[in-house]
């Protein structure tokens, strides 16, 4: 059994969309959802209440904003799939069997714990095809904005790291090395994640094959002007907090 987990503030549409189109795309492989909100005002929490027991969907909701780390945490914790599925509330899922190919994936080696999949932008340019170290010390995305048929991007390889958007972890792995750190509030703890994975024997691989959409930034901005200033100053604290554990490793 698949467990989705889907970590959301601030939304109720975005979240229903990403369950909606889940759903309609898996062919019928066995899970469950939880939906976890991490301090959303309480009209927000009670419109995913109400929404949620009439879909029967788990909702566990957060008093107050712990970041990303701590709200997926409480998910897993909750879960009890043989695989834990992330999904950011902004995924919308649009190729059949695109669950099943991250599988297959998964299940081609023992030793591969965490798959990511290849995610579009809505105008179908690439947002994500795998995470690498940049020069100017930050990651980003392989493959940002080429098209979304962009053979080298269609590869299922072993990478650096993928995305936490849309990440397959093989339970055993959680067993192994935990949770996500909360040291990190927002950014960088996927890529720790995938770190502290390799560390331990465990492949990263990145599954080409499976796509979805990200309407990347929808909750947290993309941008200075348009990312709430809180937010900023943590992802940047993250960024710090990443080099400063992992400088001079070689995963």
């Amino acid at each position: 059994m698949i467990s989705l987990i889907i970590p959301t503030i601030h939304q109720v549409d975005l979240v229903q969309q990403c369950v909606t189109s889940f759903r309609a795309t898996i062919n019928d492989l066995p899970n469950e959802i939880i939906v976890v909100d991490d301090g959303s005002p309480l009209p927000v929490q009670q419109a995913l209440s109400a929404w949620a027991a009439a879909e029967h969907i788990r909702l566990i909701t957060r008093t107050s904003n712990g970041g990303f780390s701590k709200t997926v945490n409480e998910g897993i914790a909750a879960s009890s799939g043989h695989y834990v599925l992330l999904a950011n509330n902004d995924i919308i899922f649009q190729q059949m069997g695109w669950l099943s190919q991250m599988l297959h994936t998964m299940n081609a080696s023992p030793d591969i714990g965490i798959v990511g999949a290849r995610l579009l932008y809505p105008n179908q340019t690439i947002q994500h095809a795998g995470v690498f170290p940049s020069t100017r010390g930050y990651f980003d995305h392989r493959y940002r904005h080429q098209p979304a048929n962009y053979p080298p991007a269609l590869a299922i390889e072993d990478v650096n790291a993928v995305t936490g958007a849309l990440m397959l972890i093989r339970k055993e792995v959680i067993h192994t090395i935990g949770l996500l750190s909360d040291l990190y509030f927002i950014a960088y703890e996927d890529v720790d994640y995938c770190y502290r994975a390799k560390k331990q024997g465990w492949r990263v691989v990145y599954c080409g094959a499976a796509s979805a959409i990200h309407l990347e930034g929808y909750t947290r901005g993309t941008t200075r002007a348009n990312k709430n200033r809180y937010w900023r100053h943590k992802e940047l604290e993250a960024r710090r907090l990443f080099w400063a554990t992992w400088k001079g490793e070689h995963l």
